[in-house]
């Protein structure tokens, strides 16, 4: 009987197998180099009824949607581990869906053949991934893939979670003064700089689209988030907001005016008093704010450290 272990099993051999492979590298035939493991194969040809009937239970218990999230979310860890600049919205995340969900029929469909090839299910997989390389393209545009197509081994723009310590002293925050509450913009996966806050007696929380949501970490798109007026007094992001702001400044066709509106959101949703701390800096930004809007003053500490406050 095929269970949700095996599912989840299948899932991650399939990722190992194209591991450092590039989703968007094509041969001179245009086949990819993405292919199907001996071991979905061999699922496939032996097990695919069993599959079928898996997949159809989870639809009458109602479990299905889970299916297509595990591996959805899945998907979009790896994009993300492979290009921290790579962006998806609650809109991306339906179609990934869909595409899971019409990859799953699909399978289901192998069920009812007489005879299963080893050509039927490389061009499940191709059709597959080609849904994949669109779902990327139309979500972020051709200019951010372009190097993913020139070789068929992965480059990656990595993103890493520092410790507390580390961020608190590069930021220059001393725990005894800081203003509560305090929200920390692109917290990382597991949240780190939030736990220690809270253990520390501090009302912290979180925003990050990769970390596992509670009652004080919130699994969102910052892009996405409404920041209330006059909440937070003290604000942090630590390598994270103002680099994707940077980026999409430099970028051809970046997202420049969203990042711009939702920084000053950002900064309007500071209490009298209250505090945007981050790194790096932002000059380019940051000097028409100065120039326009004489309720913020800006300093600058070590490392390009930021401070803007809201008189």
């Amino acid at each position: 009987m095929f269970t949700i272990r095996d599912f989840k099993k299948v899932i991650e051999q399939q990722i190992f197998h194209n591991k450092n492979k590039s989703l968007l590298y094509e041969l001179v035939n245009g086949q990819l180099i993405l292919t199907a493991s001996k071991e979905s194969k061999e699922l496939l040809a032996q097990k695919v009824h069993e599959i079928q009937e898996f997949i159809a239970l989870s639809k009458e218990e109602g479990t299905y949607g889970e299916l297509i999230n595990y591996a959805s979310d899945k998907s979009i860890k790896l994009f993300l581990e492979v290009n921290q600049y790579l962006d998806f919205n609650s809109n991306d995340y339906k179609i990934l869906r869909n595409i899971y969900a019409n990859l799953f029929d699909q399978v289901c469909a192998l069920a009812y053949q007489n005879y299963i090839s080893e050509e039927d299910i490389d061009c499940l997989f191709a059709g597959h991934y080609k849904n994949l390389q669109a779902f990327l393209y139309e979500s972020n545009g051709a200019e951010i893939l372009k190097k993913y197509k020139e070789a068929p081994d992965l480059f990656q723009v990595k993103c890493a979670e520092y410790t507390p310590s580390f961020q608190l002293k590069l930021l220059n925050i001393d725990l005894e003064t800081i203003e509560q509450p305090v929200l920390d913009i692109g917290c990382g996966s597991q949240g780190h700089l939030v736990y220690f806050l809270r253990e520390k007696g501090i009302e912290a929380f979180g925003i990050d689209r990769n970390v596992k949501s509670n009652d004080y970490l919130f699994k969102r798109n910052w892009l996405e988030v409404s920041f209330s007026p006059k909440t937070w007094r003290t604000i942090i992001s630590h390598m994270a907001f103002s680099n994707h702001f940077t980026h999409h400044h430099l970028k051809a066709d970046g997202k420049f005016e969203s990042y711009a509106l939702k920084y000053m959101e950002i900064l309007n949703s500071l209490k009298v008093g209250g505090s945007f701390i981050y790194a790096p800096g932002l000059s380019f930004f940051e000097e028409l704010l100065i120039t326009h809007n004489k309720n913020y003053s800006v300093e600058t500490f070590e490392h390009s450290t930021k401070v803007v406050r809201l008189s």
